[in-house]
């Protein structure tokens, strides 16, 4: 399985990640990266060196697009 088709199973929990992200940025480390647990569907939000070695991570601005209006908003592959 891709990881598109991966990331369309578990789309809705994407967005809400990045959504909440994108909301408090602020309260986030400056080098967060998104990791995703495959076998359980879990997301988490944080460093890399605090990520456990079970969740595969990915750079957030994988995640995150640029609206009409120029203002940052979740992106689904």
């Amino acid at each position: 399985m891709s990881n598109r088709a991966r990331f369309h199973e578990i789309g809705e929990k994407l967005y809400t990640s990045v959504k909440e992200y994108l909301a408090h940025h602020l309260d986030y480390p400056t080098d967060v990266v998104l990791g995703i647990c495959w076998d359980t569907q879990d997301i988490v939000i944080d460093s890399p060196s605090k990520i456990d070695a079970a969740y595969e991570q990915f750079s957030l601005g994988e995640f995150i697009g640029i609206n009409e209006q120029g203002y940052f908003e979740p992106r689904l592959l």
